[in-house]
């Protein structure tokens, strides 16, 4: 299954894309007894500085701009820059000068299309200044929408209605347990129902842009309850979206500071919101002739679920064959 390439640009509005990246100990470049960075160990920054500028620069090449100046340092933000004063023919920069991105996600259609080819076009996503920044979350293999996400969904609503020239684009995720394949349409259906809402409240299709992500930026496990509800959740983000196409290059160079998890770029964004978790246990009285998996599909409707409700129990349960009468486990309630 293939994944998507997200890439992150962040600026502000005089400049553009700042890279962070590992800061060097300050300790080891003071002098010990004045606490100022010594001659020496200034040198040896600025060298490490020059050097890193030079490998950023190259590993940037991937870039589909010749836009001129390159990255250039930040010594401040402890990053690079990348601030044109040369507009480029080639997209996302065009002949706009300074503009700024928030995210790139290229290829976003990649699931519908076949497999790229060097060079080819691909339709992409340039989010610039992002306005709202939300997650609704879902119970355990359900799409429907809580009560408790309609008062941020209206709040979504109000912002694509205060700025026309916004889009919103909705990414629906999943927790880890269950095959990606599964998980890909039910973090599309999670996505679809968030934008059934908002078409039903006067946002037009046009305005809305929607992806699935399956397990993919799935992180807790399996018994940690809250963890696996924030991992159920459709992401919207109300921002200036635009569709381009950008020529597919290969994966970018291994950047660490530049490839980020879907869930984690908004850091800069406008205004956070998010559902409530709802997430509990109940305490259940093992009876004679109990097996886990009688007590999974009584308790969780579905019998092959025996085998989360062991591992949710592990601390309790010492052999998942042999059940003890009067034994107390939890049973998760999502």
């Amino acid at each position: 299954m293939k994944k998507f390439n997200f890439f992150i640009i962040v600026g502000l509005i005089t400049g553009l894309a700042s890279f962070s990246t590992p800061s060097a100990s300050l300790a080891s470049d003071q002098d010990q007894v004045s606490g100022r960075p010594t001659i020496a160990n200034m040198q040896v920054r600025k060298q490490k500085r020059a050097k890193e500028l030079e490998t950023v620069s190259e590993n940037l090449s991937w870039w589909p701009t010749d836009a001129k100046p390159g990255a250039v340092k930040d010594d401040e933000r402890s990053g690079y820059w990348w601030y044109p004063t040369t507009p480029g023919q080639i997209e996302p920069w065009g002949n706009r000068g300074y503009i700024y991105v928030y995210k790139i996600i290229f290829d976003y259609q990649s699931d519908d299309l076949p497999a790229p080819k060097q060079e080819e076009l691909r339709p992409s996503l340039l989010l610039r200044r992002v306005i709202k920044d939300v997650r609704v979350y879902f119970d355990y293999n359900k799409s429907e929408l809580r009560a408790d996400a309609i008062e941020i969904l209206r709040s979504g609503v109000r912002a694509l209605q205060k700025n026309p020239q916004a889009s919103v684009l909705i990414t629906g995720h999943a927790d880890q347990r269950g095959s990606q394949e599964y998980n890909l349409v039910l973090a599309k259906s999670r996505a679809s129902s968030v934008q059934k809402y908002f078409e039903m409240n006067g946002i037009t299709k046009d305005r809305i842009k929607i992806i699935s992500r399956g397990k993919l930026d799935a992180i807790a496990n399996t018994r940690d309850l809250e963890g696996l509800q924030r991992d159920r959740n459709a992401h919207f983000v109300v921002a200036e979206v635009e569709e381009v196409m950008l020529p597919y290059q290969g994966p970018p160079q291994d950047i660490q500071t530049v490839q980020i998890n879907d869930n984690t770029y908004l850091t800069q964004s406008k205004e956070s919101l998010e559902s409530d978790i709802q997430v509990s246990t109940r305490e259940y009285v093992v009876k004679k002739g109990d097996t886990l998996t009688h007590i999974a599909k009584a308790e969780l409707g579905n019998p092959n679920r025996w085998t989360f409700l062991y591992e949710f129990n592990r601390e309790r349960i010492k052999d998942p064959n042999k059940l003890q009468p009067g034994q107390k486990i939890l049973i998760p309630v999502e």
